[in-house]
């Protein structure tokens, strides 16, 4: 199994910008110590009112790891109430466990890799 990449694109009011500055500078930290994490990135548009968050993992089992993480499901639940809307992009080829549990996110699209260099 290769890479796994979560690209997350979410709507966010202007009043909840502070909040996700001071989330996603925890969520760092946290990602920064986990083996398998490649990639952990958070980008925000003011002009676009949206954040988008770009993840790599080394495998599926790297980003199961994540989710499974003390304080992962927490972190999740204060996102969520943070945002309007959600677009959720796997891309790569998830073990079936891991599709399964990416399934639970809500409107979740899954991407076989086609091409790569």
């Amino acid at each position: 199994m290769g890479t796994i990449t979560i690209f997350a694109r979410m709507g966010v009011k202007p009043e909840n910008v502070e909040k996700l500055k001071s989330l996603a500078a925890e969520a760092c930290k946290v990602a920064a110590e986990e083996p398998g994490t490649l990639t952990y990135d958070w980008h925000y548009s003011e002009e676009h009112g949206s954040l988008v968050l770009l993840e790599t993992y080394a495998d599926s089992s790297a980003h199961l790891s994540h989710m499974q993480a003390d304080g992962h499901g927490e972190l999740m639940g204060s996102l969520m109430a943070l945002i309007d809307s959600l677009e959720f992009f796997v891309l790569g080829e998830p073990t079936a466990e891991h599709a399964e549990a990416l399934a639970s996110v809500p409107g979740a699209q899954f991407y076989s890799e086609l091409a790569s260099k």
